[in-house]
């Protein structure tokens, strides 16, 4: 048999073990022993989850967060040491009913320049803090009644008459339908007469002092500055009391926008705090793998695809993936480079091996032509000359024969004429046609073929190439007087093919590459061996679907044993027909 020079197959990827239409790299996968057959795709259902679960949680800190901003908030506006500043005279009736004036902190409710003053109902002023203020019953009237919700506007207009300066004030609490005071000034009185007032109190007066206009019109005029009156009932003599008092800072409106600014300054920082919290974990959990992987990519793309490209991650299962499929790619880009280097090699081997083959018969050829050309040769020796270039010029025919054949298979528009082919009948009647030549030549030929019919999809034609290779071989390689054994039957799923003799055998150190292209033992070379013969039935017999091996133990009397599998066609397709 055909025997072959050791080859070192890199890391066990052989271009001429593809099966039929298999893509490079699921077939550099299946050598490596990869175990996924495709990429795992990323679960988008559980990165979604990432996203969800990181939102989730940082939204509950951020509304837990408010919250106790809020109740610390809501406390320290309850709490007596801030609570002060925005109280307002009702609050303090209990000790404007007992007379005790002095237990009322006025400054702390009214400003800085704030003041509160005791009336009774005649205008008798009973306590003032800072300055002396005395006001009559009109005036008293003047001042309106406390009331957050009140508001008092003044507008003036020209009058009837050039000279002449009108005001409307207006009283609106935000319940009933407003009030208002029409008043024409009066210059020369220096007083206010009052037109028309749908406020009863001043529906009968003819007119206003300045003082009066003044008191009446002051909450208009002096912006956060409010002056009001609080009526109570002293308990000591129960007579009626004004409290009449100057709220300097209006501290009813103040106090709670300065609250919304604080909680709005708190709230706005908790959110931006979070934010970039998140923003770090969406960093550690996201950004840095990808960012990883970028940097792997561009390893890869500059310095090329090695071990040390591959990356290791432990985190997301989805990133999990991703990385693993990442270093998949690199396994595969890095076995597709010494693939591509193998396939340089054995090209370079393939030129070399042809060259070496060719050169032989060529030189004989050329040097025997020339003989007889130049009258070297006698006339009884020229029929000898001639033979030898004949025979020479058979076997560089063959070489170039097989080197054709097997560059027809390797072709990626090479497709097999497949048709039902009954293997048994097939070797049959290629062993009937070759049965006398056995006898010829000196050997001998032992057949045992089923007579069960084996159908397969089957190329007759190459799969009868596969025969006389592999017969070819055998008158080749082995002495006159060796046995040939072909034996056809069914082997579960597949009709086994089985060639053997008992030959010398072949050595252990060229097995391994028995089947590999263009590699050949000095003993094949002396008996004119291209190296092709094998590898064009591994190609077919691939091509087929099935396996062609060399058994490592051959049947009992004999040293060589090839064992080709071919799939049967179902019996369910075969009953349809």
């Amino acid at each position: 048999m055909d025997t072959k020079s050791k080859r070192s197959d890199i890391d066990g990827v052989s271009a001429t073990e593809q099966p039929e239409k298999e893509g490079i790299a699921a077939s550099i996968k299946r050598k490596l022993g990869l175990s996924h057959p495709k990429p795992q795709p990323i679960d988008n259902r559980s990165f979604l989850a990432l996203l969800i679960r990181s939102f989730v949680t940082f939204t509950l800190i951020i509304a837990v967060l408010v919250i106790i901003i809020m109740l610390i908030a809501n406390w320290a506006s309850r709490s007596d040491r801030l609570n002060l500043s925005m109280r307002t005279i009702k609050n303090y009736q209990t000790e404007l009913e007992a007379s005790a004036y002095d237990d009322i902190p006025v400054h702390r409710i009214f400003g800085k320049n704030g003041w509160l003053d005791v009336v009774s109902a005649d205008g008798e002023t009973v306590y003032t803090t800072g300055g002396e203020r005395v006001y009559t019953a009109h005036e008293l009237d003047c001042i309106i009644d406390y009331s957050p919700s009140t508001t008092v506007t003044a507008h003036e207009f020209r009058g009837s008459t050039p000279d002449a300066q009108e005001y409307l004030v207006t009283f609106a609490d935000g319940e009933g339908e407003d009030e208002y005071i029409l008043l024409e000034h009066l210059p020369q009185e220096d007083a206010y007469a009052v037109i028309h007032s749908t406020r009863p109190d001043f529906a009968t007066r003819d007119k206003l002092t300045a003082r009066e206009f003044e008191l009446l019109t002051h909450n208009s005029t002096r912006g956060a500055r409010l002056m009001a009156k609080f009526a109570f009932t002293s308990a000591a003599d129960g007579k009626k009391y004004y409290a009449i008092f100057l709220d300097d800072n209006n501290s009813e409106r103040v106090t709670p926008l300065i609250f919304v600014i604080v909680a709005g300054i708190c709230i706005v920082g908790l959110l931006i705090g979070c934010l970039i919290l998140y923003i770090r974990y969406i960093n550690k959990h996201v950004q840095r793998p990808l960012l990883a992987l970028g940097d792997a990519m561009a390893h890869v793309a500059h310095e090329g695809y090695r071990d040390g490209a591959k990356l290791e991650y432990q985190g997301s299962k989805d990133f999990e993936q991703l990385v693993d499929s990442f270093n998949e790619m690199v396994t595969l880009l890095d076995a597709s480079d010494k693939q591509r280097i193998a396939l340089e090699q054995d090209k370079q081997r393939m030129l070399a091996g042809m060259s070496h083959d060719l050169k032989t018969p060529m030189t004989v050829i050329q040097g025997f032509s020339k003989a007889i050309r130049d009258g070297l040769v006698s006339e009884e020796e020229k029929p000898k000359y001639l033979d030898l270039i004949v025979a020479k010029a058979e076997h560089a025919s063959e070489l170039i024969n097989e080197f054709y054949e097997y560059s027809k298979l390797e072709h990626p528009d090479f497709m097999l004429n497949k048709q039902d082919t009954d293997v048994s009948e097939l070797a049959r009647s290629y062993l009937a046609g070759r049965y006398d030549e056995f006898g010829i030549r000196g050997y001998e030929l032992e057949v045992d073929i089923t007579e069960e019919k084996l159908l397969c999809e089957a190329d007759g034609t190459q799969l009868t190439r596969v025969f006389e290779n592999l017969i070819n071989n055998f008158f080749k390689y082995t002495p006159a007087g060796t046995t040939l054994y072909f034996g056809v039957k069914r082997d579960g799923a597949n009709a086994l093919m089985t060639i053997a003799d008992n030959g010398g055998g072949i050595a252990k150190e060229a097995r391994a590459d028995i089947f590999e292209p263009f590699v050949v033992s000095e003993e094949s070379r002396k008996n004119q061996g291209s190296g092709l013969g094998l590898a064009v039935c591994q190609k077919i017999v691939t091509l087929h679907g099935g396996t062609i091996v060399l058994n490592d133990e051959p049947m009992e009397g004999y040293n060589t044993q090839f064992d080709v599998r071919i799939p049967l066609r179902p019996a369910k397709a075969i009953v349809q027909q």
